[in-house]
């Protein structure tokens, strides 16, 4: 109910309240949570440990943990402009694009493509800006509770013509069809948001994570490309789109997708390294799975 609540005034309140002074709310917000919640706290020092090695020095670590908070808080208040925002607006926030030809070659295909991204900087800018180039991908979503928040929270999200649907079998069977129509997909995978993830090597230890993106790519023969947004300042934004994957079309399933994941996480892994301090996965990535 709080969390509706608080994300309801702030939707409302954004067309009217300057950017900095949103951001600048944000920033409390995160150092009033660092500072409140010891899980906060644990979570995301142990993930800035991972990120950065584990012989990284006590203070790099709190300044990288400490900034993931205020990376999430931020990703709210962009999420609160969202509505105010077409388009156009989105696309003149984006200080540069590299590698965006990566991206048209593999639309021009037509044979669907497969965006995959991180919970960094702020994923969502790629699919905002992206309408003045002519693609509209569908992005799967972790279905949030309660139901209103979900609708809010989606609503939000959607109101350029994106499409956002919810992790689950339905989802799924969209998801499919919509890359074997040549559309776009974009997904997140650097966490397991609904459990059913696999023991993956991920910064020096195995965790689970998603391989639905290798697994749809291999199944549909859409193009795999990684893209990062990461932040440059109040509402400036840089967005780097790496060349394709080459996913192994082997005939063995199992192995292809092993191989898959192997190169998409060395993919992840770099494109956080770049920026660790905007990496906002607030929830424990690694669950001590045995080695």
């Amino acid at each position: 109910m709080v969390r509706y609540v608080a994300l309801w005034l702030a939707v409302k309140s954004g067309r009217w309240i300057p950017v900095r002074v949103l951001y600048a709310v944000a920033g409390a917000a995160a150092r009033l949570a660092w500072a409140t919640s010891p899980g906060l706290r644990s979570t995301t020092r142990d993930h800035m440990r991972h990120v950065l090695g584990l012989g990284a020095a006590k203070p790099a670590v709190d300044t990288a943990a400490r900034g993931a908070v205020r990376s999430a808080a931020l990703y709210y208040a962009d999420l609160a402009r969202y509505s105010h925002l077409d388009p156009a607006a989105s696309f003149a926030e984006v200080e540069s694009y590299e590698g965006l030809e990566h991206l048209f070659r593999a639309w021009d295909r037509g044979c669907g493509v497969v965006m995959v991204s991180a919970h960094l900087g702020n994923p969502e800018m790629i699919v905002q800006a992206l309408g003045p180039f002519g693609i509209a991908p569908m992005v799967l979503t972790e279905p949030l509770a309660p139901r209103r928040l979900h609708d809010l929270v989606h609503g939000v999200r959607g109101h350029t013509g994106v499409s956002f649907v919810p992790v689950d079998r339905a989802g799924m069977r969209r998801a499919v069809a919509h890359i074997r129509a040549g559309g776009a997909l974009a997904i997140l995978a650097d966490r397991d948001v609904l459990g059913s993830g696999r023991s993956t090597p991920f910064f020096g230890e195995r965790a689970p994570l998603p391989h639905g993106a290798v697994e749809l790519a291999r199944r549909t023969g859409a193009t795999l490309v990684v893209g990062f947004v990461y932040r440059r300042g109040v509402a400036r934004y840089r967005i780097v789109i790496e060349p394709p994957l080459a996913i192994p079309r082997t005939g063995d399933r199992t192995a292809d997708t092993v191989e898959g994941m192997r190169l998409l996480v060395k993919r992840l892994e770099g494109g956080i390294r770049a920026a660790p301090e905007q990496w906002f996965a607030l929830t424990p990535v690694w669950n001590r799975i045995p080695r």
